[in-house]
């Protein structure tokens, strides 16, 4: 298998527009229609697994693999979800999970990764 060769343009800058980030979690949240996803790290078999909820709160599908960009990429060829906020969530969520289980941490839905400066040294190395 041959070298894949990209070609890179040279950028030009002309933004018109600077803009601060922001996000409100409570004004800006919306319900995907579809459904929900609750987002695991199954350390038994070394996967990360995302269930599909109802709004019953019935978990009727499993999305499991070993990196986030699979996971998602699956969800949205399934069209598991309708909504691009749902979407940026579940990327930040899955990469949380494969993080934790590239590096043997605790993986909690909603809540930040915690390393210790021994993990953030190898992740600088790698």
């Amino acid at each position: 298998m041959g070298k894949t060769r990209y070609k890179f343009f040279k950028q030009t800058e002309k933004i018109s527009q600077v803009i601060k980030a922001s996000h409100d979690p409570i004004k800006e949240w919306r319900a995907d229609p579809k459904g929900y996803f609750l987002i695991r790290v199954n350390e038994k078999k070394k996967r990360i697994e995302a269930g599909f909820c109802t709004y019953k709160h019935i978990i009727t599908k499993m999305v499991y693999g070993n990196n986030a960009i699979d996971i998602y990429n699956t969800i949205i060829r399934r069209k598991l979800i309708t909504k691009l906020e749902h979407a940026g969530y579940l990327g930040k969520e899955l990469y949380k999970a494969e993080l934790a289980l590239k590096y043997g941490k605790r993986y909690r839905q909603e809540f930040p990764l915690e390393f210790t400066d021994k993990v953030m040294t190898k992740i600088k190395d790698s």
